[in-house]
């Protein structure tokens, strides 16, 4: 009997080292209150629709206020949709000049956390959106606040989570137009989540030689 070695290469492992990844997606949920809009793309959207605002962010990009401890984090435009029962819309593009999306975090303003969507960084303006109301652009105007000791920091990526209605201080979500407030929306939650880096497979990593015995 004689034994003989034979080479066998073993592939290790599909999973990659842990990277800093840095692309963060929210998705805020909730159904329509009330829906008094008569023109497309909202008309027949009617109470009790699902409604859902998702969008990409950079975790490091991003505005500190000078004047309260909120930090907003920049909108990827073209990743930003709402959606209400089948109507579907974008932000305005091209977006008015010298303004910016912006989801903001609040941590302990005043004893207050919480996120809201704005062109401004201080308060919560709403955002424009690619369809037109009686008075301009109709906006997404959505801002929750919840306990001044639910968030740690102004970090986005600490603040990666599930925000639900439960133990919300409070809440306003609407599509206005000018002054108005003509789609009232109930909030159920938020979402938000690093998007994983994609996976770097390890080249053959190890060739493990394996004794085989064998007759002669």
């Amino acid at each position: 009997m004689r034994s003989s070695l034979i080479p066998v290469a073993l592939a290790i492992g599909a999973a990659a080292m842990p990277v800093s990844a840095d692309l963060v997606s929210v998705n805020i949920y909730g159904t329509v209150a009330y829906n008094q809009v008569q023109v497309p793309p909202f008309a027949g959207v009617g109470p009790g629709s699902s409604v859902q605002v998702s969008f990409l962010l950079d975790s490091n990009s991003f505005v500190n206020s000078p004047n309260f401890p909120v930090r907003g984090y920049v909108i990827d435009q073209s990743s930003f949709t709402m959606k209400l029962g089948a109507a579907t819309v974008g932000l305005q593009n091209p977006f008015p000049g010298g303004e910016t999306p912006y989801f903001i975090i609040r941590d302990n303003d005043p004893q207050v956390d919480g996120f809201y969507i704005s062109t401004n960084v201080d308060f919560p303006f709403g955002v424009p959106l690619a369809a037109q109301g009686a008075f301009g652009a109709f906006r997404n105007d959505f801002s929750v606040s919840y306990a001044g000791d639910t968030l740690s920091s102004l970090n986005l990526l600490d603040a990666a989570g599930t925000y639900e209605f439960a133990g919300l201080g409070s809440y306003f979500w609407a599509v206005t137009d000018g002054g108005f407030e003509p789609i009232g929306i109930d909030y159920s939650r938020m979402v938000i989540e690093v998007v994983p880096s994609p996976a770097t497979l390890l080249p053959l990593a190890s060739l493990v030689l394996v004794t085989r015995r064998r007759r002669a």
